[in-house]
């Protein structure tokens, strides 16, 4: 069995971006509490990404980037840095460029079109594609030289258009162990009217909505696991509809959810499971 933790010869990465590509990856492949803070560790469904669908990881020479913030819904929206970031996140998941020989492991066939969220922050970025078979998503930072190092990933949707109730969470990375600033990304159902991050201290942030997606970064939040912060859905009336745990991986969460067949698809089982909502493309 191979190991995905072992990068093909071409995608060896300098000793220190190695050493610490691979503690982000067996921090997301290890059992977690039942609030797991993630530090930059990319989340799709399950908590076994990496294990799914496998990781990739490079290494190139970055351009100089000024320390701005950019939040982009959709390939009209992007920066030239973020343009850059997701031509890059399709090379990376071209099929040419990928060794897996297991048919339900290769990436997602994805293009340009199917830019759902972009982030930038800083020396940052993260790209989320999404389309009606599944996602492909890159998370890159630099490392304070002219080198960035990356991972991708990539995966088809488990239960289709079915969502855990009104949100599902694709993509979370921190800055910090326990929280600090955080990006998030995912997909909606047509209910949600509006997303809110409670950071759980008083403060909140906003996601930005749009085609069944949505995506929100944090400034300087200092977000802490034990405050239990969460993300808070409403509906066109400003109704509470749902609210969750930001931290809580789809395979922890304490409520159940069925699919039209009436059988649970998402959630530890409980008595008291709602249905699946659709996706709200």
């Amino acid at each position: 069995m191979n190991n995905i933790l072992d990068l093909p010869a071409e995608r060896d990465l300098p000793p220190k971006a190695a050493h610490a590509m691979r503690a982000r990856i067996l921090g997301s492949v290890r059992p977690h509490p039942a609030r797991p803070p993630r530090l930059r560790v990319a989340v799709a469904g399950v908590a076994l990404l990496a294990v799914a669908s496998g990781v990739a990881a490079v290494v190139w020479q970055r351009p100089v980037r000024a320390p701005v913030q950019v939040l982009a819904m959709g390939s009209g929206e992007l920066s030239p840095a973020l343009r850059d970031a997701a031509q890059r996140c399709l090379q990376w998941n071209s099929p040419h460029r990928q060794t897996r020989q297991d048919e339900s492991e290769r990436p997602v066939p994805v293009s340009l079109a199917d830019l759902a969220v972009a982030i930038e922050r800083g020396d940052r970025t993260l790209v989320l594609f999404m389309n009606d078979v599944g996602y492909a998503t890159c998370d890159a930072e630099s490392a304070g030289t002219d080198q960035e190092s990356g991972g991708h990933a990539s995966e088809p949707w488990r239960h289709g258009y079915w969502l855990p109730g009104p949100v599902q969470r694709l993509l979370l990375t921190s800055t910090e162990h326990d929280g600090g600033d955080v990006n998030v990304s995912g997909r909606i159902s047509g209910r949600v009217d509006r997303l809110v991050l409670d950071h759980g201290d008083g403060r909140s942030t906003t996601a930005r909505l749009s085609g069944g997606a949505f995506g929100l970064m944090t400034s300087d939040a200092r977000l802490k696991a034990g405050n239990d912060p969460e993300l808070v859905s409403y509906d066109a009336h400003g109704t509470e509809i749902d609210r969750r745990p930001l931290f809580q991986a789809e395979d922890q969460l304490e409520r159940c959810y069925t699919g039209p067949d009436g059988k649970r698809i998402y959630g530890n089982p409980t008595s008291d499971c709602r249905p699946a909502e659709k996706w709200g493309r």
